[in-house]
């Protein structure tokens, strides 16, 4: 409310007799004003030459003192009212002084209001004010409106946007308060006053009523506070209330107050009912899509035997999805007595890349029985994805092997290549072709290998590879590197079982297949490719 004026601002004859006026104030003056709740102040008259009193300054404050600007205590020392808020000349407070020095009258305004231009921008600031005569000067208390009101302004829109709200029940004077939120969520008009707690309890779900009944009754007991949350009906409908409760004893220990916060969760509730049923959902949806991709590609609980070989596989989900996945392998004997080899990824996940995986995985498996070699399997198939399904990408490692010879004759299409395994050391064997879908004109064609006694093979999709922050390569290399770590310490009886235990998954977030043959060391054909 006052500022200090500055000498640049001051007439002389003013400054002169300011400082006629200058002084600390009395000891006792001091001490009064440290007493007052509240802030407070101790102004002199600034007189002119005719004795007319043209200004007030502060020579005394408590520590509680503050102006507009947020000055506080010895801050306001020498502070003048008048001289730099002209806008406080000639109002009712400055009239309110004048009046209170001649009469000695003490004085309240009620509700000034006091505007500041900034910027040209009027700030609004509203006061009652108490001014009391005393030693020569002018005792001044004061209480500031607007903050009360921003405080009471900040709590009730914290109350909208939290949609809760506060209240008290007396149980020696039946007073009961409600804050004006507490009306709203119960759809209550405040003519028609708060609820009893008998009246509270009728309105509660009978089933969550024992709730309700515990936790007065722990307030009555241990007064340890409480919380619960209860079904209300309000209106035509049922809202969640969420209710925090605390008891106020007297010096006795007799219950007087309970005191709670009353939270509508209404909508967060049906939020949490709607996310479980959904969760609930997907969980069966999942339940489902295991079941339903066991039907199209079974899972094998353990290696077993073709012509020539022993084969084991394992198809792992990714974790961090719950859908159908696009990877397949197979591994089937065909009827001239030769063993077909291959995995597959289609790209994506759900319905649509398991019914593409399940039609390339069958269509492979026909051309096989068909006698045609990997590269026209491989030729025909793309064929057929680009005019069927020219919405599908894919990948596949096809091989064809006859035992009789121990001949290996393989290719593959956009996959990552296969490894053989020969005693402790591992290589790449590698014959690519474009992938499947994207050149309905694209050949194939394939490479041929003698394997030995021993021979591993080990096929497999990306997500056995892949992992973020590093590249298909680095991680076949790693692979590699896991292979022949493993086997150069396993017996040959052993080889089989130690890959699959080395093999583990690298991505969270795609499937991966895994097809591992060992050739058969009683085939009667001695080794050399």
């Amino acid at each position: 409310m006052v500022t200090p004026l500055p000498d640049e601002h001051r007439t002389g004859r003013e400054r002169t007799v300011a400082g006629s006026a200058a002084g600390d104030a009395a000891p006792d003056v001091r001490e009064l004003l440290d007493a007052i709740p509240g802030p407070a102040c101790w102004t002199v008259p600034i007189r002119d030459e005719t004795g007319s009193i043209i200004d007030f300054a502060v020579r005394a404050v408590n520590a509680e003192a503050v102006d507009v600007h947020g000055r506080r205590g010895g801050e306001l020392m020498g502070v003048q009212s008048l001289g730099h808020y002209p806008s406080l000349r000639g109002t009712a407070l400055s009239e309110a002084w004048l009046r209170v020095m001649e009469t000695g009258e003490p004085e309240h305004v009620e509700r000034f209001e006091y505007v500041e231009t900034a910027d040209g921008v009027p700030h609004r600031s509203t006061y009652t004010v108490r001014i009391t005569r005393l030693a020569g000067g002018l005792v001044n208390t004061w209480t500031r409106h607007d903050e009360e009101l921003r405080l009471f302004t900040r709590l009730e829109r914290t109350e909208r946007l939290g949609n809760l709200g506060w209240g008290h029940w007396n149980l020696a004077t039946g007073e009961i308060v409600w804050s004006p939120q507490l009306y709203a969520i119960h759809e209550r008009d405040p003519a028609d006053g708060p609820l009893t707690l008998e009246e509270y309890y009728a309105l509660v779900d009978p089933e969550d009523l024992p709730a309700v009944e515990r936790a007065m009754a722990g307030l009555a007991g241990s007064g340890e506070p409480q919380e619960f949350e209860a079904r209300v009906r309000i209106g035509d409908g049922t809202r969640h209330i969420r209710v925090s409760a605390q008891a106020v004893r007297d010096a006795t220990g007799r219950l007087l107050e309970i005191h709670g916060i009353m939270h509508d969760v209404t909508l967060w509730r049906r939020a949490a009912d709607e996310l479980a049923g959904v969760n609930r959902r997907l969980q069966e949806e999942n339940r489902l899509s295991v079941r339903l991709q066991n039907i199209i590609m079974p899972v094998e609980d353990g290696p077993r035997d073709l012509p020539g070989l022993r084969v084991a596989t394992r198809y792992a989900p990714a974790e961090t999805e719950a859908f159908l996945g696009g990877d397949w392998y197979q591994a089937i004997e065909l009827d001239d007595g030769d063993v077909l080899l291959a995995v597959g990824d289609v790209a994506g996940h759900g319905l649509a890349a398991a019914s593409a995986m399940a039609k390339l995985r069958h269509a492979i498996t026909g051309l096989a029985f068909a006698r045609h070699d990997p590269g026209r399997i491989l030729t025909a198939l793309n064929r057929l994805l680009c005019k069927l399904r020219p919405d599908v990408l894919a990948t596949a490692l096809v091989a064809r092997y006859s035992p009789a010879e121990r001949l290996l004759r393989w290719t593959h299409a956009g996959h990552p290549p296969m490894l053989l395994a020969r005693g402790a050391h591992v290589e790449r064997l590698l014959h690519p072709g474009v992938l499947l879908g994207v050149f309905p004109d694209a050949s194939y064609t394939y490479a041929t290998l003698r394997l030995r006694p021993d021979d591993v093979l080990v096929m497999f999709t990306d997500g056995l590879i892949e992992k973020r922050g590093r590249d298909l390569y680095e991680g076949l290399d790693l692979l590699s590197g896991t292979l022949a770590r493993v086997l150069s310490s396993a017996a040959p009886e052993d080889r089989l079982r130690a890959v699959m235990d080395a093999m583990l998954p690298g991505s969270e977030t795609d499937d991966s297949c895994v097809l591992v043959t060992q050739v058969v060391p009683s085939d009667p054909w001695g080794g050399g490719q």
